[in-house]
């Protein structure tokens, strides 16, 4: 395989699913801080929740400084299929190291079919409730799926995020690619910024959160030029891509938002990147975006699995399939059995979500899926509301 193809490949791959707060690199010196793979435990991880009483943790940040994890190994589940874990943390500075400060702000699992051509999505909801795994590393209680990152009870970084989505959902991911704010629009701006068609509602947010007072935003964005565009297909920059990249607050046609129509619109700029890098990058602009991200980008990627990559992503079309978990409308929000309070963590039924995401990765369920959320008494509170989650992560 000629350089220049693998450098689009890599150039592709670090703007593509770098929209989401995402990037991807892989050249030796970025696996320097990487999370290392060890052996998975020999105990059976999801035994051992139903037999230990579940620990209701409801604070924030029970546990403020991470504990490392290391990544469990899992066997393959279909060779044909490559599954990257792609980390868009929300820190606020240039070191986008797994050890930076930043929470998962965006856990979307990019799985490839080299066989069939497909390039699925999975955004997996940050407010998700899910079997999580304490200090012990052991599943052990139930709380919101992105304090598995950091900020959560025992959070351990990426190694623990991987080894929680696996134990839930019955995966396969073995690699991951993490980023914050800054390195994605750095990124973007690399390769030109993007076209994106916006309505008024969405120009009007971007150009809101650019001169309003949002003190949890970061300097990027705060210094970022506004949009002067009538609505339609409008070029964005960097910074302008990252606020429309993280809007929950307008639907279509100007309606209200939520988080599943934050990832519909990630989801929708990575394809348009896709589109923008294979047909205009030149051997040129590969060079420089390669040394550039190097900057930013933290991933235990390994060239083999570029290689193999790089076959597919280069000799054929891509088709896009996409996903969320828990699916919009197949979730309620938790309500803590002993305050009887309503929380802000989406409940839903993990084995049936299991099966269901199995099925669409790899062609059938593969593994034995877990067991669901014990489901609580309900209330008039527990069911599903049209608005969006609320959340203690910053906007």
């Amino acid at each position: 395989m000629s350089k220049v193809m693998k450098g689009i490949l890599i150039v592709m791959l670090i703007i593509v699913l770098a929209v989401v707060g995402v990037g991807l690199y892989v050249l030796s010196s970025m696996r320097a801080d990487a999370v290392e793979t060890v052996a998975k435990p020999a105990e059976d991880m999801d035994a051992i929740v139903s037999e230990e009483p579940v620990v209701a943790v409801i604070e924030a940040d029970p546990t403020p400084t991470p504990t490392p994890m290391p990544i469990y190994e899992e066997e393959t589940l279909e060779k044909g299929v490559t599954n990257i874990l792609l980390i868009g943390t929300d820190s606020r500075n240039a070191d986008q190291s797994e050890n930076s400060e930043g929470r998962s702000d965006s856990m979307i699992l990019a799985s490839l079919d080299k066989d069939k051509g497909t390039l699925t999505l999975v955004s997996f909801m940050r407010d998700a409730r899910v079997k999580r795994i304490g200090e012990s590393g052991k599943f052990t209680f139930y709380n919101r799926l992105n304090g598995a990152y950091r900020g959560g009870y025992g959070g351990g970084g990426a190694g623990e995020l991987i080894n929680t989505l696996n134990g839930n959902f019955g995966l396969d991911i073995q690699e991951y690619v993490a980023v914050g704010f800054d390195g994605f629009a750095a990124l973007i701006d690399k390769i030109g910024g993007l076209d994106v068609d916006l309505d008024q509602a969405e120009i009007n947010f971007i150009n809101d959160r650019i001169t309003g007072i949002h003190e949890l935003e970061p300097d990027i964005v705060k210094n970022a030029k506004t949009v002067t565009a009538a609505p339609g297909i409008v070029h964005l920059d960097g910074a302008q891509c990252l606020i429309y990249a993280r809007n929950r607050h307008t639907g279509e046609n100007g309606g209200e938002g939520n988080d599943y129509t934050r990832v519909s619109r990630q989801q929708e700029v990575i394809q348009l990147v896709f589109k923008k890098v294979k047909t205009e990058m030149n051997e040129q602009a590969v060079a420089g975006l390669i040394t550039f991200a190097s900057n930013y980008i933290t991933t235990n990627m390994k060239p083999e699995t570029m290689m193999a990559l790089a076959k597919v992503l280069l000799s054929k079309d891509i088709t896009f399939n996409t996903t969320s978990v828990p699916a919009e409308g197949t979730y309620k929000y938790y309500v803590d059995e002993k305050t009887n309070e309503k929380t802000d963590q989406l409940e839903f039924n993990i084995k049936k979500a299991a099966a269901s995401l199995q099925e669409m990765l790899y062609g059938a369920v593969l593994t034995p899926t877990p067991k669901p959320t014990p489901t609580p008494k309900a209330t008039p509170e527990a069911k599903a509301t049209p608005e969006a989650a609320t959340t203690t992560d910053a906007e």
